[in-house]
């Protein structure tokens, strides 16, 4: 499928303004390989490919920022993907640093599996809405201990707060997030 300048540019509104996540669809569908050979560079392909899934949550809920005078749609996803790079091999680094400290347990989140990476960036976008409702700094505090899998020591001393704070915004968030998955999911299937 050839894409001339035209075809980008109904992309780019159906990604800003369309209805739906059609948008969030055909942007990914025409821009996650370049996103993904950026990653390659960097990184193993699991990384990568959790790179990708981070740039296109990224963009989507930053969409309105876009301006298409500033440029493109593609260039504008790429500037995101490389931040999104350097913030993995930053955190990559910091694990590694972390995992030679004898008391952390390190632990792994499976990533997509490929087959249905749209919908992994879907869900990967409700879990953010989730977090983003929960408010702050419980929000914060749920994506460093989770999604980060940083020890509450660190977060406490990065937020520059107690650590017993931290564990209590850590486990009432937690449980009120799965309240609420497990209402959705009841509700789902009535």
């Amino acid at each position: 499928m050839r894409h001339d300048g035209e075809d980008e540019a109904m992309i780019a509104r159906a990604f800003v303004d369309g209805p739906g996540d059609e948008g969030l669809r055909l942007a990914y569908e025409r821009w996650a390989g370049l996103v993904l050979a950026l990653a390659l560079r960097a990184m193993e392909r699991q990384d990568a490919e959790d790179v990708v899934q981070r740039t296109f949550v990224s963009a989507w809920r930053s969409r309105a920022s876009y301006d298409p005078d500033a440029g493109p749609l593609g260039a504008w996803i790429v500037r995101i993907a490389r931040r999104r790079i350097a913030d993995h091999c930053r955190s990559a680094a910091v694990r590694h640093e972390r995992a030679m400290a004898p008391e952390v347990v390190e632990g792994s989140l499976d990533g997509p599996s490929g087959e249905d990476v749209p919908g992994a960036v879907a869900a990967a976008i409700a879990v953010e809405e989730a977090l983003a409702s929960i408010g702050e700094p419980q929000g914060t505090i749920v994506r460093m201990a989770v999604l980060e899998d940083r020890p509450t020591s660190a977060i406490a001393e990065a937020l520059d707060m107690p650590i017993g704070t931290v564990k209590s915004h850590l486990s009432r968030s937690l449980r009120r997030l799965r309240d609420r998955w497990e209402g959705a999911h009841a509700a789902h299937l009535a």
